[in-house]
This record gives structure tokens, sequence and C-alpha cells, in this order.
């Protein structure tokens, strides 16, 4: 009989991480007619023009290195190698933003049943963190791939191993996105997070 509390606790905290999973966004872009099959190398390309548009982001000292770290690590495993004395086949360049949103819950059952409390809408504002990763061709310059993720922040810039977890989450699943073989492990394992 104990055994039954324990299954659906388990069961409860998988259902619960699962949906935490779900929570964010993930997209990409490909540009048509892409032969990926071609592109061996990569390098980072210069730093984007637009400002980190969050203070908490440009005093974190590990935010850059996790971001290339994940980056890095996917590109990898997908057969792409690193190159810095010589010209690449590809140039990689991220942007992360933190912008304020808005939600507002969808309103159930007829407008009729409205009465009193039970018409406030309450309107919840959030920090969602964004970060965008475009892969260029070193040649023609052309963005032959973007992808993006969005999630709220909820206090986690405050903490590095959830900074490092989140941000390692949504480079790998963006890069599932990215039509790469991928050489160093099974399609879909997410990598794990050092302490």
């Amino acid at each position: 009989m104990r055994r039954l509390p324990a299954i659906l606790l388990i069961g409860g905290l998988a259902i619960a991480a699962a949906g935490c999973l779900t929570l964010m966004p993930v997209g990409s872009h490909i540009e048509r007619g892409t032969d990926f099959t071609r592109y061996r190398t990569y390098a980072w390309g210069p730093a984007d023009a637009l400002p980190v548009s969050d203070q908490r982001l440009r005093e974190n000292p590990f935010f850059v290195d996790d971001v290339h770290g994940a980056i890095d690590t996917e590109l990898q495993d997908r057969g792409l190698r690193p190159v810095t004395s010589e010209p690449a086949d590809l140039l990689i360049h991220y942007h992360a933003a933190v912008i304020g949103r808005v939600e507002v819950p969808s309103r159930v059952g007829p407008l009729r049943d409205c009465v009193g409390e039970r018409c406030r809408t309450e309107v919840t504002e959030y920090d969602a963190g964004t970060l965008v990763i475009d892969v260029v061709d070193a040649a023609t310059q052309r963005v032959i791939w973007r992808g993006w993720a969005e999630h709220r922040l909820e206090d986690m810039l405050d903490d590095p191993r959830q900074v490092r977890r989140r941000v390692r989450d949504a480079v790998h699943r963006m890069a599932e996105r990215l039509p790469l073989t991928i050489v160093g492990r099974p399609s879909g394992a997410v990598p794990e997070v050092a302490p």
C-alpha cells in the first residue's frame, strides 16, 4: 500500500517536469535550397551590434560562456569542426534579450455567467528571455538557418546553475531542428549539466 503514493508522486513529478520542458517555445527557419551536407567547419562570427537588453545578462560573467559552450557542444555533436586558423564554412552568431511580456488568461465559460469577482481578469506581467542563433554561410554571408527559443525567467538569472540548464536545454532543442547529421550521440539526448 505504501508503494502507491510513491508511484503517484514519481508520476506527478515526471508529468510536471515534462510540462516544464514544453513551456519553452522553440522555432527555426531554414533557407530553402540549402545543401547542409557540404558544411564541415564553423567559427564564431563577430558579435552583433545589438546591445544586450538586460543588465542581469550584461553583468553575468558566465552567461556568454554558457551560450558558447552549449552551441559548441551541439555543433560538434552534429559533425561540425571549429576552426580558427583557416576559413570556416559557417559563421555562428547569437543574440540574447529579455523582454517584458503580459499574460491574460482566456475566459472560461459564457459571458452570461460573469457576475462580480468572477468577471475580473488578472493580468500577469513577467520577463521572458529570448535566445536567437544564426548560422551564416561564410562565403555568401547569408543566414541559412535561424533558431530561437523563449522562456519565462522568474528570477532564474540569479542562479548560475539554472541559467546554464536553461541555456543548454534551449540550444539543444533548437539544434534538433538544424539539418546536420548527429555523430556524437543519439538524436533527442539532452546533455548533462555539470554542477
